[in-house]
């Protein structure tokens, strides 16, 4: 599974997704990475207020990765 992730809101659906996967529940990977089930609840549901080091432990455990790269340039007159 791989998909650009450019806002909060898909950070959150997209980590929900990799647990899925794994076929794990919230509790289950918040114990592979010492994290409460409502804590694990918290970064799917706002993940604007994870620290970096959470995010990336989380992205271990999943065995997902975080990119960061370029866009490719938008159109003339459009993006910012």
């Amino acid at each position: 599974m791989s998909s650009p992730i450019r806002t909060s809101g898909q950070l959150g659906p997209a980590l929900r997704a990799l647990r899925q996967l794994r076929g794990w529940s919230q509790t289950e990977l918040g114990r592979r990475v010492g994290l409460s089930q409502e804590r694990i609840s918290s970064i799917e549901r706002a993940p604007e207020r994870v620290t970096v080091g959470q995010l990336l432990t989380v992205l271990m455990a999943l065995d997902g990765e975080m990119r960061v790269a370029a866009r490719a340039p938008s159109p003339p007159g459009q993006g910012w």
